[in-house]
């Protein structure tokens, strides 16, 4: 679809932005376009209205379980391990494909309408994740999950998959939606297949996803198990390097930090997860920019959080690292936007983030005309610290309308809805019947 974006604010004034072949082709000062409409007669682009509206880049989540959506507000306010035992994983112990595939539908929808184009995923039944994604328009790096529950056979079946993804299909067949590997963490993955993933990944030119000191006890028992902090095993193990994205992090020490830094690894933070589930620790953002490490940020699952929401994740980080440092300028607003849009574009592959001719046309119309957004002295103020998802009024993935004027174009909502909404009956019932909650 060829695109032409009429009159949208960008960086202060009204520019006319053209779109072609999933890339811009085109940004110009609206007042130098061809004639009034913001198109030439013999054009046959599709026409959107945006004046008085502001353009961004689309956000991209660093690091998510979109499916999870289906356990949003299952077991809320309970201490992380317990609500793990009693709730979630024996909830996923009966997931079928089916069930990944309708939570999915519902967490992209979620995410398109707030004007996230890109996520970072780490789940079970990854056909099902690939399908949602390619149906609905998004991006998305979804890896071959690698985690050892006490099933050999199982752990088996998934190094078998990754082999053979890598292989076969490691970028999906519209270029979407790619493949990483996602070793859970180092509690979950034994050292030998963590080593075994850091050859595949090299060999492949695979990015791997990993989740790394999340909490104060992975770190212990790294420590009593391994002798070691967990970074300085994924370093023993093959791991470090610029191919490793590492989620949450509140406890990496100065010492991890400047090795992954060194290494050009990423980390991604998940402020809103990590304070619901009392972690305890703020993500030390100045340490880890100190050494040199890129940083994004993410949502983490809908279970933990309970929303998708990156706009709320920026503010979130800007205020957390404002307390931490005791400094109001530790996360700026235009640097809390740059975690949520050209640095993960960066890391994932994904080319500039920026609305610049040539890069992939990726990016969100935003309304600050309501009450909660006006005055608007700084669009991208407003946009970290007084904007909300609903202010997101056209979504643009690849060239793409996903959604316009809030109306989601690329598949029907409620359908989307209800099918979750079903699958969440079926699952209740099977675990019920399990002997779960």
């Amino acid at each position: 679809m060829n695109l032409k974006i009429r009159a949208a604010v960008l960086n202060g004034t009204a520019h006319d932005i053209t779109i072609a072949g999933g890339r811009i082709e085109s940004i110009r000062p609206h007042a130098e376009s061809p004639d009034d409409r913001g198109r030439s007669p013999d054009d046959n682009a599709r026409l959107i209205d945006a004046a008085g509206l502001h353009a961004f880049p689309s956000f991209r989540n660093g690091h998510t379980h979109v499916a999870m959506v289906l356990f949003r507000g299952y077991g809320d306010d309970m201490p992380l391990m317990d609500w793990l035992r009693t709730r979630i994983w024996p909830a996923e112990a009966q997931l079928t494909e089916d069930d990944v595939y309708a939570g999915a539908r519902l967490g992209i929808v979620e995410m398109i309408r707030g004007g996230t184009t890109f996520f970072n995923e780490m789940y079970w039944h990854r056909p099902a994740l690939v399908r949602a994604a390619e149906e609905l328009g998004v991006r998305a790096l979804i890896g071959q999950t690698i985690i050892d529950t006490g099933n050999a056979s199982m752990v088996t079946q998934q190094k078998a998959a990754l082999e053979r993804l890598a292989v076969e299909e490691p970028v999906s067949e519209s270029g979407r939606v790619k493949l990483c590997a996602a070793p859970h963490s180092v509690y979950t993955v034994t050292p030998d297949d963590l080593r075994w993933v850091s050859v595949i990944a090299a060999e492949h030119n695979l990015l791997v996803h990993i989740h790394l000191s999340e909490t104060e006890e992975e770190v212990e028992n790294c420590l009593l198990l391994h002798g070691c902090r967990p970074a300085m095993l994924l370093e023993r193990l093959g791991l470090i390097g610029p191919r490793l994205i590492a989620a949450h992090g509140q406890f990496l020490d100065e010492d991890e930090l400047s090795l992954l830094g060194a290494a050009g690894a990423s980390l991604v933070t998940n402020p809103a997860a990590n304070l619901k589930l009392a972690t305890g620790g703020i993500f030390p953002l100045a340490q880890a920019r100190a050494a040199g490490v890129r940083v994004c940020l993410g949502t983490d699952g809908a279970a933990s959080n309970n929303t998708l929401s990156m706009i709320e994740a920026m503010k979130l980080a800007a205020l957390l690292q404002k307390h931490r440092e005791r400094n109001p300028v530790a996360l700026s607003a235009p640097d809390a936007l740059a975690m949520a849009t050209t640095t993960p574009a960066e890391v994932f592959r994904e080319g500039s983030g920026r609305i610049e001719v040539g890069a992939p046309a990726d990016l969100i119309l935003v309304d600050f005309s309501g009450p909660a957004t006006q005055p608007l002295h700084d669009p991208v103020s407003q946009l970290v610290y007084a904007a909300s998802a609903s202010c997101v009024h056209t979504t643009i993935c690849n060239g793409e309308v996903l959604m316009h004027s809030g109306i989601v174009e690329v598949c029907d909502e409620r359908e989307v809805v209800e099918q979750a909404a079903a699958a969440v009956r079926g699952l209740l019932g099977r675990v019920g019947s399990a002997g779960g909650r």
